[in-house]
């Protein structure tokens, strides 16, 4: 198996290949006939709530941006580890209303109500350096990069599942299907479709190099691999079609409201 050193990307933080945002606000790339245009929404993954607020976590800045229906922007954060503060949050989802951003430096999941207010954590003593996070219906699914496994937790804190152990090297990004997981491994170069009862269900895709994140739109799967100016698009059986060109490699890669969205690396 051709394999990498997970251990590798915990500090890959700053870029898999000096990457550089072009002044591209508004604009995408598009790949195919078939497949949709590609906004880029600026350093950072984004999740919405259902009330229109908009969260994006900022690694390098360790904090968390909220932007409201009207677009005014607050900061919560500023790097520590104490309550409300944030050390290399790397991702952020929405459930119920709240905000879960894990902390690569923390290794935590720190919640966040809508009014910026950090009320509660998870996964403390559980996870060891997580990379990403992902919100299922009634779960939060961590990639728990340092111990090779995808960890899933109740809103109330409690550890549902674990997947993944044995089979992952060093999984990075998500997306939750109604029966399965993506998961996208940069330590295994590979893309796979993880069933909840943490088997392979599929391996989505092939030569890729460095899958940082997945997304589907539940016609496609989208694939960020930071050593690529494109995203990699791939059937919902998992066989690659084409891509999407980019000016930038992306590092995120989300599908929202009708919008296939991607993030560059800080």
């Amino acid at each position: 198996m051709n394999t990498i050193d997970r251990r590798a990307f915990l500090g890959f933080g700053s870029g898999a290949a000096a990457l550089t945002v072009l002044p591209l606000a508004g604009c995408g790339g598009g790949g195919g006939e078939n497949f949709p245009s590609a906004t880029l929404a600026g350093i950072g993954p984004v999740a919405a709530a259902t009330d229109g607020l908009q969260y994006q976590a900022l690694a390098t800045a360790h904090v968390l941006v909220v932007t409201d229906k009207s677009g005014q922007r607050k900061t919560y954060g500023g790097v520590g580890a104490g309550q409300g503060k944030l050390n290399y949050p790397t991702g952020v989802a929405v459930l119920n209303g709240l905000a879960y951003v894990v902390e690569t430096g923390n290794h935590r999941v720190q919640i966040f109500d809508s009014t910026g207010a950090a009320i509660g954590t998870l996964g403390e003593g559980q996870l060891l350096y997580p990379s990403a996070i992902a919100a299922g219906k009634n779960e939060i699914f961590v990639a728990d990069a340092r111990h090779a496994r995808i960890v899933a937790f109740a809103p109330d804190g409690r550890l549902t599942r674990v997947l993944g152990l044995g089979i992952l090297s060093a999984p990075r990004g998500m997306d939750v299907m109604a029966d399965a997981l993506l998961v996208a491994d940069p330590g295994l170069r590979k893309v796979l479709k993880l069933g909840f009862d943490g088997g392979v269900a599929m391996e989505v895709g092939a030569d890729w190099v460095l899958p940082w994140d997945v997304a589907t739109d539940k016609e496609f799967i989208y694939v960020a691999d930071v050593s690529r100016d494109e995203l990699g698009v791939t059937t919902m059986e998992g066989n690659r079609v084409g891509s999407i060109a980019l000016a930038s490699a992306p590092a995120n890669v989300w599908f929202r409201s009708g919008k296939l969205q991607f993030s560059a690396n800080t």
